[in-house]
């Protein structure tokens, strides 16, 4: 076999080793000794092949689906920009602790620093984010495969030679690869029961919690009776068991006065949290599964792969009654989306109302997520929702709903319209995915409203919030034509529309000065 051959078979065998089951394919030239291999291996290895024009919405579908599988999804590229367009959702993988792996077809080392076309320096280029490096010239070492845990993405760049119609394998045995497991000790429940001996002041913040950990959280946080502010990505806001325990307005956080913050999860969305690195009074120890405190400021972590198992014997902590937290802020709230049924806030209860409990929600960045946390229904409950905030950024969010939808009967992408048009290609993936009910709701308030509400840019004429919000006046009808989606207008403060079909996008068109005047009250 000749030596692109035998890269490509090297490498397929190793994915198939790691386990990969989806590949996602970005075709090109460069790549061809691999998307052919693919395609003459479908049938024999145990993977699925999908594919895309566009390398930056195909590796955030790819992240979707190892998100929500949490096993390695693989996105293979052409050389030169095509690689580079992979780095926002590798830098999104890398702090979500996400299994993406990167296969990005090179030319030969030789054509390093010369300016050939499609020559770039593709060896590192992903610098911190992918840890796990490899340059493929003549195999894979399988020693440093290995070193790969599978909480960060994983880079193969593959030296390919000019591709000839010979270089396609049609058969190859997968590698067995292991991987290394975390196993912790016993140290991390005394630390957490040391931090929480005294809990004068204590408040607990829960993000993001892989599917493993919802129970044990939940059986922890009954146990230790004290307030909780329940992130939507938790899969505990609307617990019946934690419910005389759970903050519902962000602003029960600040009325308490808390002295001491316990973390679990991924980071919170929250302004309080963002706070914290200037109230260095305040202790803060977070339990997290990646190594990340989510403040430049001192505090302490613990990194954990499983959140552990209380025993009998662990000695519940001071209750708290629910008469206790700031009932006279929830009563407030409802009064609010009462009094200004137009607003976002009170469209995205309306929202949440039409959904049910057994589908999956995506909280596109940033309102959505905020706002969902603040105003969506307790029943019917919605335990199953997923957002990206390890970066915290807006680019590729429908193509990541896409992903996570992959499995599912019924699913919703709640996404601003700004996080819609930054990627609108996205639905090109949907003729490869199943007749599933999609609904991708986009709340149009004609640009980033959101930054009009930070303390730095509040002050703004009229003229520099075009700038900084980006105002427009498109509308999404002709968008969802483009991809034989149906289409819905909501305007705000009309009654719930009828949902029929299986793709629907529907565009909620809120009421500016209703969604002013619910902030001005809120306040």
């Amino acid at each position: 076999m000749n030596q692109n051959g035998e890269l490509a078979g090297a490498t397929l065998a190793h994915l198939a080793g790691l386990g990969v089951k989806h590949v996602v394919v970005c075709a090109g030239a460069r790549n061809a000794p691999l998307v052919t291999s693919l395609l003459a291996t479908e049938g024999k290895a145990d993977w699925r092949i999908w594919h895309h024009f566009d390398e930056r919405s195909a590796a955030f579908f790819a992240l979707g689906m190892s998100k929500k599988s949490r096993e390695p999804v693989a996105v293979v590229t052409t050389s030169g920009t095509a690689v580079a367009e992979l780095l926002p959702a590798v830098i999104e993988a890398f702090y979500s602790g996400v299994p993406l792996v990167l296969v990005t077809a090179d030319r030969p080392a030789t054509y390093r620093g010369s300016g050939a076309p499609q020559a770039i320096e593709q060896v590192g280029i992903f610098g911190p984010y992918a840890p796990v490096a490899l340059d493929v010239t003549g195999g894979l070492d399988l020693s440093e495969v290995v070193k790969w845990n599978r909480d960060v993405p994983l880079h193969l760049n593959v030296c390919f030679e000019e591709p000839t119609p010979d270089d396609t394998i049609r058969d190859f045995d997968p590698i067995t690869l292991l991987h290394a497991v975390k196993h912790c000790g016993d140290d991390h429940v005394l630390t957490i029961e040391t931090f929480v001996a005294n809990p004068n002041g204590l408040v607990v913040l829960v993000g993001e919690l892989p599917p493993s950990w919802h129970q044990p959280v939940q059986d922890f946080l009954v146990a230790l009776g004290v307030p909780v502010w329940a992130e939507a990505t938790s899969g505990l806001r609307e617990s019946e068991q934690l419910a005389p325990l759970l903050i519902r307005a962000e602003r029960e956080v600040d009325q308490l006065s808390p002295r001491e913050i316990l973390r679990i999860g991924g980071v919170p969305s929250l302004r309080f949290w963002r706070d914290l690195e200037s109230l260095e009074e305040i202790s803060v120890l977070s339990v997290t599964r990646r190594p990340f405190s989510g403040l430049a400021r001192l505090s302490r972590i613990l990194v954990l792969a499983e959140f552990p198992r209380w025993s009998e014997g662990f000695s519940p902590l001071r209750k708290i009654e629910s008469a206790s937290l700031h009932k006279g802020l929830r009563t407030s709230l409802r009064r609010c989306l009462e009094n200004h049924p137009g607003s976002e806030p009170a469209m995205m209860r309306a929202v949440s109302e039409l959904i049910p409990e057994e589908a999956l929600v995506y909280l596109g960045n940033s309102l959505p997520i905020r706002e969902w946390n603040l105003a969506a229904s307790i029943q019917p409950r919605h335990p199953r929702c997923y957002a990206s905030r390890g970066a915290n950024g807006i680019d590729g969010q429908i193509a990541t709903f896409l992903g996570l939808s992959e499995t599912e009967e019924e699913s919703w992408g709640i996404f601003g319209d700004l996080t819609a048009l930054y990627d609108l290609n996205a639905p090109a993936l949907l003729r490869q995915l199943p007749g599933a009910r999609r609904r991708i709701v986009i709340l149009n308030n004609g640009g980033g409203k959101i930054f009009s509400r930070l303390p730095s840019l509040s002050g703004l004429t009229r003229s520099g919030k075009q700038v900084t919000e980006n105002h427009h006046r498109q509308s999404f009808e002709h968008w969802a034509a483009m991809w034989n989606l149906d289409y819905v207008k909501w305007q705000a403060g009309e009654e719930k529309p009828k949902i029929d079909g299986a793709g629907v996008v529907i565009e909620v068109c809120v009421d500016g000065d209703a969604t002013e005047a619910f902030w001005s009250d809120w306040k």
